[in-house]
């Protein structure tokens, strides 16, 4: 069976650009109507966002990866049986979410360093986010599956839709209501993503959802889920030392420089999960020529779209100022911020993509390791050492040195382990 790497690859980035484009389109109104206050606020409580839309995403990729081994080993029945149970993992995923974070998320946002304007901003924008959690844990989840079954384009356009609604939303709420105008389109477009993905999520009436694979799917999920989720603790630990080092002004400045960073970290991801559930069946197929041929171009790709990002820094420190209205003093920070940034575009797009490698050939727990050294080591590390004498500049380094840490470390690991599954392939055949 061959693939068209373009038809996995194109819709896969757009979509993750669209999903990206929700917060970038929040930011303008925010920054506009509130300004640097309301910048900070949603760059502050943006992990608990994060943490649920990439429960979503990993739930997805796992079952994908499930479902993708076991069709390329031609077993088609227990593919189906897994596919509803990540769509049933979904549903249970989201209602979890919803009880634990609407009665959490207020201390949590206290300990993230909001007080004041900031807290009340931010607290009134997660009371609506966390109350929707299921809507945005099964349709962030059902974009991937459906992926999977090869409908890109239908993932692509429910994705450009639910963006068109986040939009039209916040034209209207945004300058009456603030953080609840921006809350409620967020949950309001991801209900409409996911209504629109059960329509074509089509499941025959003879297949059962089996929950033997529930296990196997969690598992599968941890490193996808870390991908996505991992960029929002580094936003947590980056947030609470800049607020210390330079108040509402920084928060603010890296609010509007990760507008564009992880614009850049949505690409380089759907690019990963573009080519994931071609690996996968190359994988449980045993087809080396083909699963070469598509980490080659992977490879290629991710790499020219990491020099053309930081070719491109200059124009963002002009634009984006003016864009987000922040203040003279971000604007000051944000100058030398995405400079420095700009070093670690290339490092973070192969740490993505070794991990989609190392789930898509079931390594589970190396890329785990790739995924979370990176938010439990080496961020809060630098986060710590570097400002000590760089000031605001040793904050944003911090991005930079982790990545470049994370991928040696990963990929040294990563040779040792395959050479010696190599090595022990012939010597299990020839036994």
């Amino acid at each position: 069976m061959k693939f068209s790497l373009t038809k996995y690859i194109l819709p896969s980035v757009i979509s993750m650009v669209l999903v990206g484009a929700y917060t970038n389109i929040d930011g303008l109104f925010i920054g506009n109507a509130a300004g640097d206050d309301g910048i900070a606020a949603i760059n502050i409580v943006w992990p608990i966002v994060a943490f649920i839309t990439s429960l979503g995403t990993g739930i997805g990729v796992g079952g994908s990866v499930i479902v993708s081994n076991l069709r390329g080993r031609g077993e088609e029945l227990r593919a189906e049986n897994a596919r509803r149970t990540s769509l049933v993992l979904l549903f249970l995923a989201g209602i979890a979410a919803t009880l634990v974070l609407f009665f959490s998320y207020s201390p949590l946002l206290a300990r993230m360093g909001a007080e004041g304007r900031v807290l009340e901003y931010a607290e009134n924008y997660a009371f609506v986010v966390t109350l929707g959690s299921i809507f945005q844990v099964s349709g962030a989840g059902l974009v991937v599956l459906l992926r999977c079954d090869g409908k890109t384009g239908h993932a692509m356009l429910y994705t450009a839709a639910g963006l068109v609604i986040h939009i039209l939303l916040d034209w209207l709420l945004v300058q009456r209501y603030v953080l609840y105008g921006v809350a409620v389109s967020t949950v309001a477009a991801q209900a409409a993503v996911m209504l629109f993905g059960l329509c074509s999520y089509r499941i025959g009436r003879g297949n059962k959802c089996n929950m033997a694979f529930a296990g196997e799917i969690l598992r599968s999920s941890l490193a996808p889920f870390g991908v996505n989720f991992v960029s929002s603790l580094v936003l947590l630990f980056t947030n609470y030392f800049a607020l210390m080092a330079g108040g509402t002004a920084a928060v603010s400045a890296y609010g509007v420089m990760s507008y564009a960073v992880y614009t850049y970290d949505y690409v380089f991801q759907g690019v990963c999960d573009g080519v994931q559930p071609v690996i996968s069946y190359c994988v449980g197929a045993d087809d080396i020529a083909q699963k070469k041929r598509a980490v080659r171009s992977a490879i290629i790709l991710l790499a020219v779209l990491s020099v053309l990002f930081a070719l491109i820094t200059p124009l963002m420190i002009w634009c984006l100022p003016r864009l987000f209205a922040v203040s003279a003093q971000a604007e000051m920070f944000m100058r030398s911020g995405l400079i420095i940034y700009a070093f670690s575009y290339p490092f973070k797009a192969a740490v993505k993509f070794l991990c989609a490698l190392h789930y898509s050939h079931k390594k589970v727990w190396l890329a785990n390791l790739c995924t979370y050294i990176d938010p439990l080591i080496f961020t809060p590390l630098f986060l710590v050492l570097l400002p000590m004498g760089l000031g605001m500049d040793g904050i944003w380094a911090a991005l930079p040195l982790t990545q470049i840490a994370v991928f040696l470390i990963g990929a040294g690991v990563s040779v040792l382990v395959y050479q010696k599954s190599r090595h022990r392939k012939p010597q299990k055949e020839h036994s």
